[in-house]
Parts: structure tokens; C-alpha cells; sequence
């Protein structure tokens, strides 16, 4: 089969690692095309040698709104010819406004596509006019796959086709023997997120708690693996708040993997997510983990107290109090990475994969 999986990049993030691991899973078994709107200059990702990789080049003119809407359209026009071109027999693509934008250019040619959401579209928000034109064009696509059953309910019957909805969590793909990793040296004992420098994740939430915690663990540290836009924002927070001695933010790696099994606690202290992959991959390598029970995904793959500790939603306190109960008990801690290592089985990404499989025969 010519599948063509389409997402705006390969940049770091949940949504392409998810891209990447899924065009280079098949690659070996169908004919892959890696379609993005970034420069492959751009890519993260490795990706394999046999996936086609192309690019769109699309990028948005900032002149004023005639040249914002040219190069909509002809972006719409370059992103329907390589599809007219490649042929493909389906087509997966990732992300809300990427979803859209293959809808609209792929209307009138018979070809089924899949459309993938993978984060909270009530919380995350969509821009004008892609917001008015999300419910319109998912009409369109011939499946629309959620993580989370929970995410349903931002979907409303009315205007979404229920019938057309598909649950598939992510996957994981975390090798059995974990390379060591020299790109960020770690000072003992030491808690780690990861995740992108932004909003949602809530990083300014977990260094204002970090700094009541490391009051009473004088001897731990944080460390922030990710990049983004509120980087100046949260080096100036933890300078205001004393603690930047303690808190190490090194931005993207190669090896999250090889860093995280290094780490003694995982905080993920998100104000939203979909289906949050650094906690899965966390979880994945040992790590006991604390999170917040944000909307939506954590109480979807945490058990509280049984593999991680599940916090109420943006709780300061209660996430301050279970970092100390966490670093203050080895027994606990070894109790949740024996529970939490387990996620491998349930996420292998055998299993998601074979999920995609059965949804492709239903549409072929």
C-alpha cells in the first residue's frame, strides 16, 4: 500500500515523533511518503533511508493579510499537486490545522484520509479561520483517530460524525537496551520533565513548586529537557525565585531516553495535553512519576499510587507535598518503576501499530 503521512514538521514534539515512528515502522512493509511543510534541512527526526521524504516548503507571508491569503492558497495548491503527483491509496495526517489544510486540497480526489488530533482542541485553541473550518472539513476525512476515549466529549455528535471516530493511543518504541547519554550531565538526585517551553506544559508551575521543595531537599535538582518560546520567561522566574543554581533547562536531545533512566523522579505538571508522550516514555525507562490530572491523558495511563502518583488538577501544594513523600521514600519509588515499566507492553509499538493495520483494511 502508498500511504503518505503528512504533518507541518519534523521538529521536536509529541505529534512528530509520533509521524516519524509510524513512516519508519512501515517502511519496510508499504511504500511511504513523509510529506511536511518544513524544509527537511528542519527535521529532528531520523528517518529512514527507504521513506520518501518531501516538503511542501510552505511558509506563511507576514506582508499583510493579501499576502497571508496568497500564500494560503497557493500552499494549498503546491500541497494538492504532490499529492495528485504521489498517487498515494490513503493519507494520515497529524495535528489539527495540518488536518485541515489536506482536507481542503485533497477535495473532489477520491482519496481516503485519515486525520489524527493529538492534543486537547478545547484547551489548545485553534486560529481564525482554521477553527471555523475544523468541524466543516472533518467531514470530509473517512476516519478521525482520538488517544483518549475522554477526548470524545470535545467533539460534539452535532457536528462530528461519531460513527467516524477511532481511539488509538501512542506508541512507544523505547529499545530494550537504552543507550548511555553524555549530552546533559545530571547532579544527583534530580527531578526531570520534558516537554516544549511553553504554556501548556506549565514549567513556570513546577519551578515555583521546585523552589518550596528545594527549601526542605536542599540537595536535589531540576532539570527541563525541551525548547520554546517562554525560555527568557523561565530562566528570569527561576532567577527571581534564587533557585536557578538548582535548575538546569539544556533544551532539546537526541537521547531523552538514555537522560530520563538517569533521572531519580519525572514531574509532568502539564496544564493540558492529548495524550502525553514524555510521560509514557518516562514511565517507559522506570521512572516513577508524578502528574498533574490535567485534561486529558494522565488519568488514562496512571494509576494513582499504584505506577506513578496522580495529583489534582494545578494543585501547587499537593504537587509540592508528593515530590517530598517521593524523594523521601526509595521503597515507594521502587514500587512505582516496577508498576510504571510495564507501559512498554500496554504502548509497544507492535501493538498501537497493528491497531493502524485493522484501520486501513476497514477503509481500503
Amino acid at each position: 500500500m502508498k500511504i503518505l503521512i503528512y504533518i507541518s514538521s519534523l521538529t521536536s514534539g509529541g505529534a512528530e515523533k509520533v509521524a516519524s515512528l509510524m513512516a519508519n515502522y512501515w517502511s519496510d512493509k508499504h511504500q511511504i511518503i513523509l510529506l511536511t511543510d518544513s524544509s527537511l534541512n528542519d527535521d529532528f527526526f531520523k528517518i529512514n533511508g527507504n521513506v520518501k521524504r518531501k516538503s511542501t516548503n510552505f511558509k506563511v507571508s507576514q506582508k499583510n493579510l493579501f499576502g497571508k491569503f496568497a500564500t494560503h492558497i497557493f500552499g494549498l495548491y503546491t500541497l494538492r499537486s504532490i499529492i495528485r503527483s504521489e498517487k498515494p491509496d490513503i493519507i494520515i495526517s497529524h495535528m489539527d490545522i495540518a488536518n485541515v489544510r489536506v482536507l481542503l486540497a485533497t477535495m473532489g480526489l477520491g482519496i481516503p484520509v485519515i486525520v489524527e488530533d493529538h492534543n486537547n482542541p478545547e484547551m489548545k485553541g485553534m486560529p481564525q479561520p482554521w477553527k471555523a473550518l475544523k468541524p466543516i472539513t472533518y467531514r470530509f476525512a473517512n476516519k478521525i483517530v482520538l488517544l483518549t476515549k475522554e477526548l470524545i466529549r470535545y467533539y460534539p455528535p452535532k457536528t462530528y460524525a461519531h460513527s467516524k471516530i477511532v481511539i488509538i493511543p501512542n506508541p512507544l518504541d523505547i529499545p530494550k537496551k537504552i543507550p548511555d547519554s553524555n549530552e546533559v550531565v545530571l547532579h544527583k538526585p534530580t527531578f526531570i520533565a520534558l516537554g516544549s517551553l511553553t504554556k501548556q506544559k506549565g514549567f513556570d508551575i513546577l519551578l515555583k513548586t521546585f523552589a518550596e521543595v528545594t527549601k526542605k531537599l536542599p540537595k536535589w535538582h531540576l532539570v527541563i529537557l525541551g525548547e520554546g518560546p517562554k525560555r527568557k520567561e523561565l530562566e528570569k522566574l527561576s532567577k527571581d525565585l534564587n533557585i536557578n543554581d538548582k535548575v538546569s533547562m539544556p533544551g532539546r536531545v537526541k537521547n531523552p531516553y538514555g537522560i530520563l533512566k538517569k533521572a531519580d523522579i519525572y514531574i509532568m505538571s502539564s496544564r493540558f495535553e492529548g495524550f502525553p508522550v514524555a510521560l509514557c516514555e518516562a514511565m517507559g525507562v522506570g521512572l516513577p512519576c508524578i502528574s498533574f490530572d490535567c485534561p486529558t491523558g494522565p488519568s488514562d495511563i496512571i494509576q494513582h499510587k499504584k505506577n506513578g502518583l496522580l495529583i489534582n488538577y494545578l494543585d501547587n501544594k499537593q504537587l509540592e507535598n508528593s515530590m517530598i513523600i517521593l524523594a523521601e521514600n526509595n521503597l515507594l519509588r521502587e514500587k512505582l518503576s516496577k508498576e510504571a515499566i510495564k507501559i512498554n507492553s500496554t504502548l509497544q509499538i507492535d501493538t498501537i501499530m497493528a491497531k493502524w493495520e485493522q484501520l486501513l483494511k476497514r477503509i481500503k
